[in-house]
């Protein structure tokens, strides 16, 4: 014991020691107040026309540590250790220096007439990637084409083709959505106040197919994989055989505290899929098995939280259509009133699995296997882009953009065009309502072309809108087909060349029937922390909400379009080569034959007459 009493006062002097500086650095540098934490929730909803829309949201928070004095943008010195935030995505942070980072992959088409808005914002078909770079050593495109070739690695994914030609820097679309408070900050602080320039590359394939290759190294970013948790129900044989698919990754700086001096890293990885459960038997009905054809045995025990929450269906006027087995045991909560009123029902797996040892187990029952009524939906906005004109020299490129609502909207549309469309700025057209209109300023307040530059950069028509209350407003522009090169065409030339969707972000008042009511604020009811894109969505002053109505931002894709350019008809050079060949065979055959054959006089030989022959019958 004496002999280590010496170690004993030199390990408290080195503690009291280390306390001390403690003490004197959380004056410049305060202490975290959240520390490391994983939240996994899953959002089940029925829609009208039968199919079930599931939303899987995983968020994963790391600290910086870092006030405003020392904060220096979200590739400081995070990542010098990891325990639940994943190292792959944190070195590609670090190495490009990104601040943000959004990217998804999508399968089919959002149905915004049928199903309304989503929870999440989606994307259009494809992948569409976007980011903002730190701009402090003038090296963002350096910096965009080492990311989108790191991230088509690590993702088995095509975004190496993500290059200058298809490559954007919009103005007022896709502003940043990091360092936002939702308890205390106004709207116009949303952005971030920093003076390290940033900036913005944005860049979509179309025409890019999403798979299983995609879904793995997905999962594997997650803390318990799938092996536990609400991620265990992730099976890439049910989740690409339904009606939509979106898979996304999005990394922001956010806010811990009320006055924005703590800030962390937020990983958000989401997968939104509507299941056709109609499809077999015509019936509504639905569980967890039957869905995913998998169970939920255990929650993961690296969540802070784990939650299954279930929009209830929206039916108007008769009472007890459906059934929930089994019934929440924090009961059902209901949000809003009257028209706006959505019913919630909650299980935290945390408290659920643990009181019994079958697997859990969720369905929802209508009575005679289908609704008899549900409320309408009625989107706020609808947008369809389509092309006119005919031939394979010239076109043209209509926007129909329709405003359902009571009130003025302002929208931002965002349209990229490949360099092979060149547009005619002078033939741009304003309708509203089907007339024309003389001074386009009271619809189009602001307007960002970008023209294109053969094989070099693409088309960009940007623009500020206000679209009036019950409103139609077209937009019609014309262009011309470029000649390629035939080297430039693919392979599958005549099936012709996939364009881009256009982007419409708006803010619109929150609707009866949309999965984006309801589905917001429970988000932040049920769990300790805000979890993922919920804080985009709200503005943070209750006050001003409560006067104008609450609102959300949402993005509205169109559809994608496929253009028909002067094609040559590669059929030709192979008819040529054949036709060539057989000639060149046929003529080189019968020339060598002729050439290398030696020909020689045959006598024929000399015929026996028929005496002859008798007598040598006779003599044998």
């Amino acid at each position: 014991m004496r002999a280590s009493s010496p170690c004993l006062l030199l390990l408290s002097g080195a503690v009291l020691a280390l306390s001390a500086a403690a003490s004197t650095t959380t004056d410049t540098i305060p202490i975290l107040k959240a520390p490391e934490a994983f939240h996994e929730q899953l959002v089940l909803k029925p829609l009208n026309d039968g199919s079930v829309y599931s939303h899987f949201q995983f968020t994963t928070h790391i600290g910086t540590m870092m006030d405003d004095d020392h904060f220096d943008g979200a590739a400081s010195n995070l990542f010098k250790h990891y325990n639940l935030f994943p190292r792959s995505i944190g070195q590609i942070l670090h190495s490009f220096e990104v601040e943000e980072l959004h990217l998804t992959f999508t399968q089919g088409r959002w149905q915004y007439s049928d199903w309304g808005y989503p929870l999440a914002p989606s994307a259009g078909t494809g992948v569409e990637l976007w980011a903002w770079l730190n701009d402090d050593k003038r090296q963002t495109d350096e910096h965009w084409k080492g990311l989108t070739n790191t991230l088509s690695g690590l993702f088995c994914a095509s975004l190496n083709f993500i290059d200058e030609t298809i490559t954007t820097e919009p103005k007022l679309s896709f502003r940043n959505e990091g360092l936002y408070n939702t308890h205390s900050v106004p709207p116009t602080h949303n952005n971030n106040n920093s003076t390290i320039p940033r900036r913005l590359r944005y860049g979509s394939l179309p025409h890019e197919n999403v798979c299983t290759e995609n879904l793995t190294p997905w999962i594997k970013l997650l803390p318990c994989k799938s092996k536990a948790g609400i991620a265990s129900l992730l099976k890439s044989h049910k989740l690409f055989d339904t009606r939509f698919y979106s898979m996304a990754v999005h990394v922001r700086s956010v806010c811990e505290d009320e006055k924005c001096r703590i800030r962390s890293l937020e990983l958000v990885q989401t997968i939104t899929a509507v299941f056709d459960v109609a499809r077999h038997d015509g019936s509504f009905d639905w569980s967890l098995s039957g869905l995913f054809e998998r169970e939920i045995t255990q929650s993961c025990p690296l969540a802070s939280t784990s939650k299954v929450i279930v929009n209830l269906p929206q039916t108007a006027d008769i009472e007890n259509q459906y059934s929930l087995v089994p019934h929440p045991p924090q009961g059902i909560h209901s949000e809003g009133s009257g028209d706006k009123k959505q019913d919630i029902a909650v299980y935290d797996l945390q408290k659920v699995l643990p009181e019994t040892t079958t697997p859990f187990q969720l369905a929802l029952h209508w009575e005679g296997s289908r609704p008899k009524s549900a409320r309408a939906i009625t989107p706020g906005i609808v947008a369809h882009r389509y092309f006119t004109g005919f031939g394979q020299e010239r076109g043209g490129l209509a926007i129909e953009i329709r405003n359902n609502n009571s009130q003025d909207i302002e929208a931002v549309y965002l349209d990229t065009l490949p360099w092979y469309l060149k547009l005619y700025l002078h033939t741009f057209n304003i309708q509203l309502n089907g007339k024309s209109l003389d001074n386009q300023r009271d619809l189009v307040q602001k307007m960002f072309y970008q023209p294109a530059v053969d094989r070099s950069r693409p088309a960009v028509l940007e623009m500020a809108l206000r679209l009036p209350a019950n409103s139609l407003v077209k937009f019609t522009v014309s262009f011309d087909k470029v000649f390629l090169k035939y080297t430039e065409h693919r392979p599958d030339a005549n099936r012709g060349f996939d364009v881009g969707y256009a982007v419409i972000t708006a803010q619109l008042p929150r609707e009866q029937g949309q999965i984006g009511y309801g589905g917001l604020d429970h988000l932040r009811i049920y769990q300790e922390r805000e979890a993922g894109l919920v804080q985009g969505r709200r503005s943070g002053n209750r006050e001003e909400e409560e006067k104008e109505g609450e609102t959300d931002k949402m993005r509205v894709y169109t559809d994608t379009l496929l253009v028909s350019l002067p094609t040559p008809d590669f059929s030709m050079p192979y008819n040529v080569i054949t036709m060539t060949c057989t000639v060149i065979s046929l003529f080189f055959g019968s020339v060598f034959n002729l050439m290398m054959r030696n020909f020689e006089v045959v006598k024929p030989a000399p015929k026996k007459s028929g005496k002859g022959k008798e007598k040598a019958e006779k003599t044998e």
